[in-house]
């Protein structure tokens, strides 16, 4: 009795999630939000919210080796993401006005970013190469949601404010050991 009932809830587990593709309850409110909000901010936020939502999605079509499903889970994802930057970068004052989205984003495509590699490394070669090509259109809108954020470019690493110690110091004297 016992190893039937452990047997039907493994064999159930699988179609306890939903299928990859199928609009579920929490992504069609998501888009009604979308629909209605107003603020540039919430909207790009909620955008935000909806690309995880079909990155998560595109994982779970991967891992059950569905990858046409999670293919077209990608494409969804890298237009709400587009979509979301799209909405920001429309605003007028935008930055000023809505930075906590623009953090909110560039933290986000970060993490995708990395999970993109992360799912890219998990999936067949001819896969990965479709995976790959999402993650360029990902890292394009990060890179421009940076320049947004830092227009004057990062300072490289090492430069600091701190000054060197003087050259002298620095210098390795030939034939004496330290």
């Amino acid at each position: 009795m016992f190893v039937t009932a452990a047997c039907l809830a493994i064999l159930a587990q699988p179609l306890a999630r939903a299928w990859p593709g199928q609009k579920t309850d929490k992504e069609e409110k998501l888009m009604a939000k979308i629909q209605r909000e107003s603020n540039p901010g919430k909207k790009a936020r909620l955008q935000l919210r909806l690309a995880k939502l079909m990155l998560t999605q595109a994982d779970a079509a991967y891992h059950s080796r569905d990858f046409a499903g999670g293919r077209a889970l990608l494409r969804q994802y890298l237009e709400q993401v587009k979509s979301s930057w799209a909405t920001l970068e429309g605003t007028d004052n935008a930055i000023r006005k809505h930075l906590r989205a623009y953090k909110e984003l560039e933290i986000s495509l970060r993490e995708d970013d990395r999970f993109l590699e992360d799912m890219r490394h998990r999936v067949p070669y001819p896969e990965s190469e479709s995976i790959r090509e999402i993650a360029k259109g990902s890292s394009a809108v990060h890179a421009q949601v940076l320049e947004a954020l830092f227009p004057d470019g990062f300072t490289p690493k090492g430069n600091s404010k701190r000054p060197l110690p003087p050259r002298s110091s620095l210098a390795v004297k030939a034939g004496v050991a330290g």
